[in-house]
């Protein structure tokens, strides 16, 4: 038997990004806008970066009566099979296109694919279910004007990371239907999963095992889920949880990375269990020397890099089956 002694170690460059972040009072008691700009300007001080390879265009789209931003990202040199339509992390509180730019980036130029990020409006403005209502929006203005686009002859899937991978998830295993009112115009070819929060009961082991000192922490968790999920509204949320579904057999392909050093580890791993269980056609990959947020985190670690590609990696395998 293995004991804790025995598993790899943080890798050290995020190992000293979670200290630096855990200086001072910490971000569950930063003021919301402050603490949207610091997450912003995560990315452009330790991400990944802007690829040459990659061109970006900013547009706007009528849902539900209100404008949202989208960022579509092409590689140059080549023709994708595939595009992502990609929800941003960040509880949904915080987070934006900027926030997840670098990743997108990575994710259009290394995977050959195109992605179309999202900026759903957030807590506290927009609680549940209202990100979801801008997903399920945006998820079918895009699909439907797919030749404007120059995305008509893809394969489109959802993806997202964290809060944005619950997004993704609700919306392609549709447990969003007693939430709102609405249907899907096209059922997701995919969906991409980075350390989703699968589970909104917030019952997990990991969350007190990894609950403190890392970036995101179980006081962070709860300010997300407070703000996310008004008076009244926890029962529905969790009813639509995508670990709720009752038969996750119609799941599309997924592909999913959990991290061992995170507070929704287990519901990930449980999430998986449940997929394959279903006999769900699953690709999953398990970074044990990484934490949560990992993906804004490669600028100056070469072992983060590394698994950033091993991840992009999963795209381009599944973009050429």
């Amino acid at each position: 038997m293995s004991s804790d002694s025995d598993k790899p170690k943080l890798i050290t460059g995020q190992r000293l990004l979670c200290t630096l972040g855990n200086t001072g009072p910490g971000m569950a008691v930063l003021p919301l806008e402050q603490m949207r700009r610091a997450y912003d300007s995560y990315d452009r001080f330790f991400g990944s970066g802007s690829r040459e390879d990659v061109s970006t265009e900013d547009r706007s789209i009528p849902v539900g009566g209100h404008q949202l931003g989208i960022r579509i990202y092409r590689p140059t040199e080549l023709q994708p099979t595939l595009t992502m339509i990609y929800f941003h992390g960040g509880g949904y509180m915080i987070g934006s296109l900027n926030s997840h730019h670098g990743f997108c980036s990575l994710l259009a130029g290394r995977a050959g694919i195109n992605v179309i990020a999202v900026d759903y409006r957030c807590a506290p403005e927009s609680s549940f279910p209202g990100p979801i209502e801008d997903g399920l929006g945006a998820w079918n203005w895009i699909v439907e004007h797919g030749a404007e686009l120059g995305i008509g002859n893809t394969r489109i899937g959802v993806g997202g990371d964290s809060a944005g991978g619950n997004l993704a998830a609700v919306l392609a295993m549709q447990t969003f239907t007693m939430a709102i009112s609405g249907q899907l115009s096209a059922e997701p070819a995919f969906q991409f999963l980075l350390y989703p929060w699968v589970d909104m009961s917030g019952a997990s082991d990991s969350i007190e095992r990894y609950g403190s000192g890392l970036l995101l922490t179980k006081d962070v968790m709860g300010l997300f889920r407070r703000n996310y999920l008004p008076e009244g509204t926890a029962e529905l949320a969790i009813n639509s949880s995508p670990m709720a579904c009752i038969d996750p057999s119609g799941t599309p392909d997924t592909l999913i990375v959990t991290a061992e050093y995170d507070v929704l580890r287990d519901e990930g791993l449980a999430f998986v269990e449940r997929l394959c269980k279903a006999q769900v056609n699953v690709v999953h990959k398990h970074l044990s020397d990484c934490t949560h947020g990992f993906i804004s985190m490669g600028k100056f670690s070469g072992k983060t890099r590394n698994r950033l590609d091993e991840v992009c990696d999963m795209l381009l395998s599944y973009s050429n089956s």
